[in-house]
């Protein structure tokens, strides 16, 4: 005898952002053990994440989370200034709360990447 059980959940997030620089921007709700990335930076920044998902360009001012749901394989993420501040840049891969890998630039115009095998 053979069960199959089958279902389908959507999860709808909305996030607005009231014009602090500081609000941290959300992309997608967060399962437990989703891919996310990390931007961390006071001013405009501009990102490429790339892995077996494909290619995804981002681009904010201050902090910005993106969900990339459930990934495995490599996962790539390169931030650079896109102003000559002299804050630090930092980007993050996350899963399930771990931090997988993290890097950071204080230079102005300066760029930082980090890679993970999820």
């Amino acid at each position: 005898m053979v069960v199959v059980i089958s279902g389908c959940t959507t999860t709808n997030n909305t996030s607005s952002n009231s014009g602090n620089s500081n609000a941290s921007n959300s992309t997608n709700a967060s399962a437990s053990n989703d891919v996310t990335v990390i931007v961390s930076y006071p001013g405009s920044w501009a990102a490429d994440v790339s892995g077996t998902f494909g290619y995804r360009s981002l681009s904010g001012t201050g902090d910005q989370t993106t969900n990339l749901g459930s990934v495995s394989g490599s996962v790539t993420i390169s931030a650079r200034k896109t102003e000559g501040g002299s804050g630090t840049l930092t980007t993050s891969i996350m899963k399930g709360g771990k931090n997988l890998g993290t890097a950071s630039t204080s230079a102005p115009w300066g760029g930082a990447s980090t890679t993970a095998i999820i």
